[in-house]
């Protein structure tokens, strides 16, 4: 399968291909079923993107979530430890102009590569800043990395995530409860340090 290089808003909006950030396959028919679950969503709740019509809205190109289980990340693994398939597996931003307004969420066959089911459509959490973020690192310019989502939805964690064959690079979005840093790029050994001690407490509270 062939990844699609993207750069900056462009790659988030439209797709085109010019740099370092890549996109995996996406999933065939996906970008169909998603935009039936926002019309359809827009049928039942006509407000949902603030006034928006389903026409108005534009289907960013997908990427995977990923998660790791708690007794990993307490024991101080992260990115070898992590599985794909949190929210169905394929995330698709929805954006208007410059903007994102939801976030849709999709399954697809793992051996087919086809489309499933779109499983529902929710927040988008500040996503498009931290893309935006992340076509400004210097390490992007250097050399390629795929886009992911890492969700750890049991303590409300999100974040964008660049995985490259070297390194690994993660942009945590908003807290509620500042327990991290909004938009502030981490390593690997960075993004442990910090949810290692918040998984742990979740652990000893149940």
């Amino acid at each position: 399968m062939n990844p699609k290089f993207l750069l900056g808003l462009a790659f988030v909006l439209s797709g085109n291909c010019f740099a370092a950030i890549i996109y995996p396959q996406a999933p065939d028919g996906g970008r169909q079923l998603v935009y039936h679950m926002a019309s359809t969503t827009l049928q039942q709740v006509p407000g949902f993107f603030g006034g928006l019509r389903v026409e108005d809205l534009t289907i960013a190109e997908p990427y995977q979530s990923y998660y790791v289980v708690s007794s990993n990340l307490v024991a101080g693994k992260l990115v070898a430890a992590t599985k794909s398939g949190y929210g169905g597996g394929w995330q698709y931003l929805l954006t208007h102009a410059t903007n994102d307004v939801g976030m849709a969420y999709l399954k697809a066959d793992e051996k087919t590569g086809k489309a499933l089911i779109c499983t529902g459509i929710g927040p988008y959490h500040g996503r498009l800043e931290a893309l935006r973020i992340a076509e400004q690192l210097p390490q992007v310019k250097e050399r390629d990395y795929e886009l992911r989502s890492l969700d750890l939805p049991w303590f409300f964690f999100r974040a964008v995530w660049l995985h490259g064959k070297a390194d690994d690079i993660f942009i945590p979005l908003p807290d509620n409860w500042n327990r991290w840093k909004a938009y502030q790029p981490c390593s690997e050994s960075e993004m442990i340090k910090i949810l290692k001690p918040i998984e742990q407490k979740e652990l000893d509270r149940h």
